[in-house]
């Protein structure tokens, strides 16, 4: 592993797009925000980061460590590190990904089927998806049971992650030791992520969450799984989940023993009570269940919702018993994810979610489709007080309340706020969710309590950030902390100020009372630098020009007013996808076109143009995107070329698998989009959205 290929600039770009591309929802979704930032400058960024470790000035910090649920009653890690942090342990993966492509590739989707590489190397998605792969997984298992390979033995490993040795893992990369002093930069840097204090740093053990982690996983048991694929037993891995088949029980055991003695070796701990040699009756057996991978899923913007009544018949397959469990985690985490208002569907979640405190990550995505339900706040309430001991679902609770409860309804949970406040150091996801709470009810003037920011993790801080009240941002105030803490708050409290046009005179505060990071983030959205019009730079306009060649007008910031954030923020995801992803690139446009769609309607009718229809119901609800643009409404009518381009981006966008598995009208299997579809699909955007722009400074 050379130095100067580790940190070079080149290599770093390509670390933070394949941290944005990435999808490990669960993890990005503490730093959400902060990413959409540090993007609006990420190139500055990046020389700054460059420079720093090119002059051996920048330094690791720990990780902030948090405890999710598993079904089994434990809880499964998940390491938080700064944005910094993260760029950088992707790049050592990125190194890692370089030199062991070739050897990788001998055992990907002949025994190995997890965290498969992405084609070719360089591209900006590190890692397929894991469905594909792990479809193939179940598939070799049936294959091994159809050819006669009728034992086998289910072997686990525990704590993977927590026992790789940073010493065999840099071994496997460096080899020949040609770069002692990287070998030992990088195992300094991994033994700082390892731990959440100096106390607790180990020589063995990586973050999880990260996507570089899952891939640094995968190159530590690459010795053993070219050792093993030379047997004649099969032996087939899916991330720490191992399946032997063979066709005596006597072959089984073997094959476990040297599996096990070749583990032991690397220093790993198989897990005896998950070890099992059985003779099977069926392929189902062979395939076994789904293995405890961490959870991806989550509320993607590319994603489609689907009906109450398709939503139902998932969930009815999905869970069974009495009383009512889930039995099929997949399917019933997909419908929490894309299942709309209902009140069938309702009743079944608030039966189900004190059962699963697992799932409650899903639970909340799906309640938190609701504004107001007296129901759901009572049966989060309910189970608060039955003493949940798991600090991330009490974390979890405390938001879906403080985003449903009214202030009447608030005033029953300020005792167990106070408590779990006491206690919200232990658990970073505990502490955002609990101070969202009392800071809702500060603003509902039940309590007067603010020192507590004072104090608050800085990671929580920043994410609290969207919900300061105004008095944070004058002299003294919270907002002044965050521009001057850790990259996170600075990021965090840059945006706030973007949205908020707050200026820094106006919080007591001077540039060079501020670091370049905060500076460089302040700058990108405007805030500072105004007399070079920086706070007039159109991003809209550039990464539309950029990506598809539209005129670069700069009209966008006026044109979308309050919806401008929401929509760079889908541009900007639908930008990273565009290379590779064409899919997920086609959905996040298509919900631009959406946006931009109806704040047109808002201004033709402001302006009493035709061209306008009701974008919301006699219900109360919006009216379906694909209504707004359908063949003979107005909007059609008055601009047929913009309606024409963006229903047909409409159109293909519902033929995909991940809207709708089927078509409609014919039954036949929908296709994920080419690069070809998309290439001439892109002319179709530019021309509806430069008619859209013409039409506004025309009329404006």
């Amino acid at each position: 592993m050379r130095w100067q290929s580790l940190i070079s600039t080149q290599n770093l770009k390509l670390a933070w797009r394949r941290i944005t591309t990435g999808r490990n929802l669960q993890y990005k979704r503490f730093f959400r925000e902060s990413y959409l930032v540090y993007e609006s400058a990420a190139d500055d960024h990046i020389r700054e980061l460059h420079r720093a470790l090119a002059a051996e000035a920048w330094q690791p910090s720990h990780a902030t460590r948090l405890y999710l649920p598993k079904s089994s009653g434990l809880q499964r890690p998940l390491s938080l590190l700064g944005i910094e942090d993260q760029i950088v342990l992707q790049a050592i993966a990125n190194q890692f990904a370089t030199k062991l492509y070739k050897k990788r590739q001998r055992v990907e989707l002949a025994t190995v089927f997890s965290n498969k590489l992405t084609s070719p190397r360089d591209s900006i998605f590190f890692m397929e998806r894991w469905q594909a792969a792990y479809s193939a997984f179940q598939e070799k298992c049936t294959e091994a049971f159809d050819q006669g390979l009728r034992w086998s033995a289910h072997f686990d490993l525990s704590a993977y992650y927590d026992t790789i040795s940073h010493e065999l893992l840099l071994s496997i990369a460096s080899s020949d030791n040609s770069e002692p002093d990287t070998i030992n930069t990088v195992k300094e840097w991994l033994r700082v992520w390892s731990a959440d204090n100096i106390a607790a740093m180990t020589g063995h053990g990586i973050p999880q969450g990260p996507i570089a982690s899952d891939f640094l996983a995968e190159a530590f048991f690459l010795p053993i799984d070219t050792q093993l694929q030379k047997a004649t037993f099969r032996y087939l891995r899916y991330v720490d989940d191992i399946r032997l088949f063979g066709r005596s029980e006597n072959e089984v055991r073997k094959a476990a023993i040297l599996l096990e003695q070749e583990c032991r070796h690397r220093g790993l701990i198989p897990q005896s009570s998950k070890f099992d040699i059985r003779e099977l009756n069926s392929a189902g057996e062979a395939m076994g269940s789904l293995p405890s991978i961490a959870p991806t899923d989550g509320r993607d913007t590319s994603e489609q919702s689907m009906t109450a009544k398709e939503a139902l018949k998932i969930l009815a397959s999905a869970i069974g018993g009495k009383p009512q469990k889930v039995k099929d985690k997949a399917r019933f985490r997909y419908v929490m994810y894309r299942a709309p208002e209902d009140g069938k569907i309702l009743n079944i979640v608030l039966r189900l979610f004190p059962r699963h405190p697992e799932h409650i990550d899903a639970f909340v995505a799906y309640l938190s489709n609701y504004s107001r339900r007296k129901s759901i706040v009572s049966a989060a309430f309910d189970y608060l007080e039955s003493g949940v001991p798991y600090s991330y679902v009490r974390g979890e609770l405390w938001h879906l309340i403080a985003g449903l409860a009214r202030p009447d309804e608030m005033r029953r949970g300020l005792t167990m706020a106070r408590e779990d406040g006491r206690n919200r150091s232990r658990c970073i996801a505990l502490s955002w969710g609990v101070m969202h709470f009392l800071m809702k009810c500060e603003a509902e003037g039940l309590i007067r309590d603010r020192r507590r920011l004072a104090t608050e993790h800085s990671i929580s801080r920043s994410l609290l950030a969207p919900i300061f009240t105004d008095r944070e941002f004058s002299p003294g105030g919270h907002a002044a902390t965050l521009l001057r803490g850790s990259l996170m708050e600075q990021l965090a409290g840059a945006r706030e100020l973007q949205k908020r046009n707050v200026t820094l005179t106006s919080l007591g505060l001077r540039q060079r009372d501020l670091a370049t990071s905060c500076k460089t983030a302040l700058a990108s959205l405007g805030v500072i630098g105004r007399r070079h019009r920086v706070a007039e730079r159109d991003w809209i306009a550039e990464c539309l020009a950029d990506l598809y060649g539209c005129n670069g007008r700069i009209i966008w910031r006026e044109f979308l007013g309050t919806e401008y954030e929401h929509a760079l923020q889908l541009l900007i995801e639908a930008k990273a996808r565009f290379a590779g992803a064409y899919s997920d690139w086609l959905g996040l446009q298509d919900g631009f076109g959406d946006i931009v769609t109806r704040q047109l309607f808002d201004f033709l009718k402001r302006r009493e143009l035709n061209g306008h229809s009701r974008t919301v119901g006699n219900d109360g609800k919006l009216v379906d995107y694909g209504n707004l643009l359908a063949a003979g409404t107005p909007f059609s009518i008055a601009y047929p070329v913009a309606a024409t381009a963006l229903r047909t981006l409409h159109d293909r966008r519902n033929k995909l698998p991940g809207s709708h598995p089927y078509d409609k009208k014919g039954g036949t299997r929908n296709k994920w989009l080419t690069k070809r579809e998309r290439d001439l699909l892109v002319p179709q955007v530019r021309v509806a959205l430069d008619e859209l722009a013409t039409v506004f400074e025309q009329n404006n």
